[in-house]
């Protein structure tokens, strides 16, 4: 399988708490989100409804199951959130930003 490099002008730079989780929001929520779902769509077998749900600056409850399943499938502590291992994960994928 072939992913799609997604760049992006801005950059991702994690909180001070070091990790994106649940109820953050913003850019760089956005870009990874756009990420996953144009990489990722077969992830529990999305539909338009939830991928719609995703996208955009808010990280909710199905973008968080989204990067469990990730998380899951790359051999990764489970926990839901975006820190350093995860999204340099990501980023292995094609993630620029």
């Amino acid at each position: 399988m072939e992913y799609i490099i997604t760049t992006s002008k801005e950059k991702i730079t994690l909180p001070k708490k070091g990790y994106f989780t649940k109820g953050d929001s913003g850019i760089s929520i956005s870009i990874i989100a756009s990420f996953l779902a144009t990489n990722f769509m077969g992830y529990e077998n999305k539909t338009k409804v939830k991928v719609n749900n995703m996208l955009g600056e808010y990280f909710g409850k199905y973008l968080e199951s989204w990067i469990k399943l990730f998380q899951k499938n790359n051999d990764l502590e489970v926990d839901g959130c975006i820190g350093k291992k995860t999204l340099a994960k990501l980023r292995e994928y094609g993630l620029k930003a």
